[in-house]
């Protein structure tokens, strides 16, 4: 019994076009049902699924359109946050750079001077106008002896600290 349904199965398998032709309708019927649908057929149910599935959200569009208003406003919401986010951060960089480049620039001045006596002054100088524009209290590292000894410094108008000979 089991050989029977064997080959019954490879018949069903292996039947071609001609043999179909050649079947009653109904059994041409019964046996496309359970067959594997072609190429063409295939792409045929696809495109219709999808019109389906087109219809289907074009009606509940129809049905909410607030519900689709609201998203889209919500969406518009967020990437208008995300710019605004994006432009603060370009300006906190081009900050940033243009501080680094004023502080590589004040260091250069302060380097090329003449003198000790006079960089140390233009550096006092330049971080007095710094605090001024900052608004904030910030403590130099310098201690005790250190801070005497600049103070001999900036006091000496003949440079006798200084140069030694």
């Amino acid at each position: 019994m089991t050989e029977q349904k064997e080959s019954e199965d490879r018949k069903w398998r292996n039947i071609t076009g001609a043999d179909l032709k050649r079947m009653c309708p109904q059994q041409r019927a019964r046996h496309l049902a359970y067959a594997e649908p072609s190429k063409e057929a295939k792409g045929w149910m696809a495109a219709s699924r999808q019109r389906v599935h087109a219809r289907l959200a074009q009606q509940k569009a129809e049905r909410n359109p607030q519900r689709v208003l609201d998203s889209k406003l919500h969406q518009d919401e967020l990437i208008g946050q995300l710019k605004a986010t994006e432009a603060r951060n370009r300006i906190r960089q081009m900050r940033q750079q243009y501080h680094n480049l004023k502080a590589q620039e004040i260091n250069l001045m302060i380097s090329c001077q003449p003198s000790a006596q006079s960089a140390v002054r233009l550096e006092l100088l330049l971080q007095a106008q710094e605090k001024k524009n900052k608004k904030t209290n910030i403590s130099d590292g310098l201690d005790q002896l250190q801070r005497q000894r600049v103070e001999e410094i900036l006091e000496d108008e003949k440079g006798l600290t200084i140069i030694r000979g």
